[in-house]
């Protein structure tokens, strides 16, 4: 690798694109000055040396073309005839020499503990950051590096391929590997990304920040289920101290996913800890399997029986054993009660709970209604939850438009 100097390896770079088929004026990102200094992991100021030596001995080409993906022209670089000559030169010598020069000109090739020797520790764990990243980020909200390790595109975003990142953080030992993702998890921190934050908590061990955030943040969680929400919170091991905080999520999320087998590990572990608040989650389980004439069981037996949460499921129940004007009863004075108490918190639950019941007795014009009023008074959050049940209830009325652009909001 030694035996090739910067300027040659910087042809050889160029040699990999053939634009003689190509737009001449729609050119990729890696043949700009950034582009080439991020491909050689050199700085850009001795990409620009290099290259300006190599124009004087009319090696390369400087033109200000269109950049594929950009909106502004900038100066990009192909190889003249001599370049081509000097580098088929160059491949033969490092045929003939044993040189394997894709490494050098390829990141993706290049031996991952090399490049983490490249760097000194500051940029190494910058790379890191960037490597535990699921997502691509704006270059400009990770610290600046001393070499350009991290590739960006032409819109200035990160890009890392899998391939990449998986080979950087195999050869990294456990404590660095939860260094980074405890970094990654603090990058968002104040970008209104809760499951990302709350996957890198889990990742670097702080386990106690994780639990605090599933607590506090629980109802962004709970309103946007998926499988990779289930996934972190399946893998992550809640101290007794934050069981009753986080179970309940756990157990939400776990029938969200219909799950109900880990849903009923989860409850027995909560009601072991909290009796309570473990027959609340248990009745979840049973109206999930259709047990409804059990659920409303459960929910009667509680003590304290005015609490929001529980006259809520027993509206449910009710609702779901056909005693829709039970259901509505109750569900009309807990709205009456929320409105006198000066708030609208809940009241977009209600109307789901509403519609829900509307929706299982074949009232669809009125369970479009009923999402609509909890549209206008939820939450950025709960807004993605409620789009997703619009559909669905504009499905079953044939509104295939309406359908179609609710799910599109709702993801």
């Amino acid at each position: 690798m030694s035996r090739l100097t910067i300027g040659e390896r910087i042809v050889l770079h160029l040699s990999r694109y053939d634009l003689l088929n190509d737009d001449p004026y729609n050119i990729p990102w890696d043949l700009t000055q950034d582009g080439i200094a991020a491909s050689l992991r050199i700085s850009r100021a001795h990409s620009s040396i290099e290259l300006k030596k190599l124009r004087e001995a009319d090696k390369v080409d400087e033109r200000q073309t269109h950049i594929k993906g950009g909106k502004i022209k900038r100066k990009s670089y192909t190889l003249t005839p001599s370049g081509r000559e000097d580098a088929k030169r160059l491949m033969e010598f490092a045929e003939k020499e044993g040189i394997d020069i894709m490494p050098m000109l390829d990141m993706k090739r290049c031996d991952p503990q090399t490049i983490l020797d490249s760097v000194d520790e500051e940029d190494r764990d910058i790379l890191g950051v960037a490597c535990v990243l699921r997502c691509s980020v704006p270059r400009s909200e990770l610290p600046e590096t001393a070499k350009p390790v991290i590739p960006v595109d032409v819109n200035g975003m990160v890009v890392l391929s899998d391939t990449v990142k998986n080979n950087i953080t195999s050869v990294a030992d456990e404590e660095l590997i939860r260094k980074w993702h405890s970094a990654a998890a603090d990058h968002w921190l104040d970008k209104d990304d809760t499951q990302e934050r709350l996957y890198h908590l889990v990742c670097s061990g702080r386990i106690k920040d994780a639990c605090k955030l599933v607590a506090n943040d629980h109802e962004k969680l709970t309103n946007n289920i998926n499988d990779d929400l289930f996934d972190i919170l399946a893998g992550m091991d809640v101290p007794d101290r934050y069981i009753t905080d986080v179970f309940p999520v756990k157990i939400t999320v776990a029938l969200g996913s219909g799950d109900t087998d880990r849903a009923e590990a989860l409850v027995t572990a909560l009601t072991a800890k909290d009796n309570e608040i473990g027959l609340l989650y248990s009745a979840d389980i049973e109206m999930k399997k259709g047990n409804h004439a059990k659920a409303l069981e459960m929910v009667n037996s509680l003590k304290d029986t005015d609490r929001f949460e529980v006259k809520l499921r027993r509206a449910e129940a009710l609702g779901h054993l056909g005693d829709e004007k039970g259901a509505f009863r109750i569900l009309e004075d807990m709205k009456h009660n929320t409105v006198s108490s000066g708030t609208v918190d809940g009241i977009d639950r209600i109307y789901i709970q509403m519609s829900a019941i509307s929706a299982a007795s074949g009232k669809y014009d009125s369970s479009v209604a009923y999402l609509l009023k909890a549209l206008n008074v939820t939450t950025e959050d709960g807004k993605k939850r409620i789009y997703g049940l619009l559909a669905t209830s504009y499905d079953a009325l044939g509104a295939d438009d309406k359908a179609k652009d609710c799910r599109v909001r709702s993801r």
